[in-house]
């Protein structure tokens, strides 16, 4: 057996826990130790009374936390995700929204939907609609005056010049931000059956506090991501949010830059790869019509050269039989002094035994002929 590195089966873990959906959103209650500062970053430790973990807010978090909430000895439920070290073997927490302990009914409701969407399947890969790589068209699903759309528009708009952009506004957090997902969702999905096809379907905002995000906790919201016939690409809050609706949707984009990245191809580059491979097609046509020329011409001269042949031998064979006809043309028989003998039939008298005495027989010579009596027979064979 072939034995790995350390590093390797450390990547391996890592991978292992990064890629496990149940680490991520986690809900993890606990008591805080060990609190230090460094820069930025917040770095502790959780424990029960059996166990403990470490973890960390890093500081891109811990503007969106109350940190008020953060100290030596007090119960926080802590909204988390896995994050191993390969390089050192360890893992720990990376912790995104904090709340006191008693106060977490968000946080446990975010766990139960969680789970219960995860055992009714709705996470399955294989439900994972794929993403078209060439969508004529892209709806959007967002607040139609917040940064998320302004920047969806940019990206799309910097990369391709072919898709057309559809956008639903939508209240996407506080009252009735529920609602106006679900019912955009569904009618993106009616209008693209009615004839304004849409290929994909960007849901999301952009970042915000844990109570800003909460719609798309909203179990409803994930049903009818879930229900789409539009591949649904999530795009909610910063990289290191995860909400429900990201679990469900075909797709997860760390932002709504990434989701508007993620949904079209850049056709400034494919019309250059189109016009290189153009040219590479030209000069491999023009190769290839070079080289069966060359092929052709090989074949025409081999076949001239072989009609040239038959035809010098036709010739000699044309000329040796004009020879042989020369050589045995009566006429030329008759040049030498031999003559022809004929009955009155004109049949030719080739044997004495056909000569008739008193009959008259035609005897023909090179330069005319006569008319003659046989006489007397002389036999020669006797």
């Amino acid at each position: 057996m072939k034995p790995v590195t350390v590093s390797q089966v450390n990547e391996y873990i890592a991978k292992k826990l990064r890629d496990d959906l149940n680490l991520r959103g986690l809900a993890v209650e606990g008591e805080i130790s060990g609190l230090s500062r460094g820069g930025q970053h917040y770095y502790l430790t959780l424990k029960d009374a059996s166990s403990q973990i470490r973890a960390a807010i890093w500081g891109s978090n811990a503007a969106k936390i109350d940190m008020k909430l953060v100290e030596n000895g007090k119960k926080i439920v802590a909204i988390c995700d896995i994050s191993p070290y390969a390089k050192g073997g360890t893992y720990s927490l990376s912790i995104r929204y904090v709340e006191a302990a008693g106060e977490g009914d968000a946080a446990a409701e975010f766990e139960r939907i969680k789970r219960k969407l995860e055992q009714e399947g709705l996470f399955d890969k294989k439900y994972k609609k794929p993403i078209p790589v060439f969508p004529y068209r892209v709806g959007v699903i967002t607040s139609a005056t917040g940064a998320a759309i302004e920047d969806i528009r940019k990206i799309i708009t910097a990369k391709n010049d072919f898709t057309d952009i559809l956008i639903f506004p939508t209240v996407v957090q506080g009252i009735g931000a529920v609602n106006s997902i679900v019912e955009n969702i569904r009618k993106a999905n009616e209008v693209s059956k009615n004839g304004l096809h849409i290929d994909t379907l960007i849901v999301g905002r952009g970042g915000g506090s844990a109570e800003d995000l909460a719609a798309f906790n909203d179990e409803e919201v994930a049903r009818a991501i879930f229900a789409s016939e539009i591949p649904v690409i999530s795009a909610v809050g910063h990289e290191v949010d995860f909400s429900i609706s990201d679990f469900v949707a075909d797709m997860r984009a760390e932002t709504p830059t990434a989701a508007a990245d993620i949904a079209v191809m850049n056709t400034f580059e494919l019309r250059e790869d189109i016009q290189r491979n153009r040219k590479l097609m030209a000069s491999s046509i023009e190769q290839k019509i070079t080289a069966e020329r060359r092929v052709v011409q090989g074949c025409t001269d081999l076949l001239k050269a072989n009609l040239k042949a038959r035809i010098g031998e036709a010739r000699s064979a044309v000329d040796k039989a004009v020879i042989t006809l020369r050589e045995n043309d009566p006429r030329n028989i008759l040049s030498k002094g031999y003559a022809a003998v004929t009955d009155d039939s004109g049949e030719v008298i080739a044997t004495i035994k056909k000569i008739q005495p008193g009959n008259e027989y035609t005897i023909k010579m090179t330069d005319g002929s006569f008319v003659a009596k046989a006489v007397d027979i002389v036999d020669a064979s006797k």
